[in-house]
C-alpha cells in the first residue's frame, strides 16, 4: 500500500509470552478463538493437534508446548495462515492475544539484513516502536508512536518452513530464537525436534 507519505505495512499486532509482535496480513487468513483440538498421532509436540473450521482442517502450532514463555492471557486467539495453495494443509498458530491491524510507516521499521546467515535463522523481518494503548484507544487503524517493541514475523517463512516436515528441528530451532532467545542456550529446545512415540 503506497501513499504521499510513503510506503505502509498492514501489520496484524498481536502477543504470545510477554512479547509484542506484529505480521503482515496478507499471510493470515482468519483469526478465531481458541477451542478443543482433537490429538494428531505422530505429530511433533508443537502440534496438540486440528481444529474443523467449517469444512476444512487446521493444524494449531502452540509454542507454549515447546518454549517456556511469559504468562498467559485469557483471550487466546489462533491465527489461521493463508495457504500457499488450495490443496495445501492449512495451519495456524496459538496465540494469547490479538490487537488489531495498524498501518506502519515504513519509516519507522528498523529492517534487519536479510543477506546475514545468523539473522536468516530467526523469522524476523524487523522491529518497531508503538504505542499498543493508544493505538487499542483510537478509531482506525493509524500508527501510534510509543515504547512499546514490536517484533515483525515472517510469516511467509514461517509457513513455508512449517509445511515442509522435513525441518522440524529447523523449525523449533528457529522459534526458539524468535520468541526465547535465552532458552536456546541451555539446550532443552532440542527434546521437541522429534515426533512423539
Amino acid at each position: 500500500m503506497t501513499t504521499d507519505k510513503g510506503i505502509l505495512h498492514r501489520l496484524l499486532l498481536f502477543a504470545l509470552g510477554d512479547g509484542l509482535y506484529g505480521a503482515q496480513v496478507s499471510y493470515i487468513r482468519e483469526i478465531v478463538p481458541d477451542q478443543e483440538k482433537i490429538p494428531l498421532p505422530g505429530a511433533p509436540d508443537f502440534i496438540p493437534g486440528i481444529i474443523h473450521i467449517r469444512s476444512e482442517v487446521v493444524k494449531v502450532i502452540d509454542i507454549r508446548r515447546i518454549i517456556p514463555l511469559g504468562k498467559e492471557r485469557l483471550k487466546k486467539k489462533i491465527i489461521v495462515f493463508v495457504p500457499e495453495d488450495t490443496n495445501a494443509t492449512r495451519f495456524g498458530i496459538l496465540v494469547d492475544d490479538v490487537f488489531g491491524i495498524m498501518e506502519v510507516p515504513d519509516t519507522v521499521v528498523s529492517h534487519l539484513d536479510r543477506s546475514d546467515s545468523k539473522i536468516q535463522n530467526n523469522f524476523m523481518l524487523g522491529f518497531l516502536k508503538i504505542s499498543l494503548d493508544t493505538f487499542l484507544h483510537q478509531n482506525g487503524r493509524q500508527y501510534a508512536a510509543g515504547g512499546d517493541d514490536v517484533v515483525w514475523i515472517d510469516f511467509e517463512d514461517l509457513i513455508r518452513t512449517i509445511i515442509d516436515g522435513n525441518q522440524a528441528e529447523t523449525l523449533v530451532f528457529r522459534l526458539t530464537a524468535l520468541f526465547n532467545s535465552e532458552y536456546l542456550l541451555s539446550g532443552e529446545w532440542k527434546k521437541h525436534t522429534g515426533k512423539k512415540k
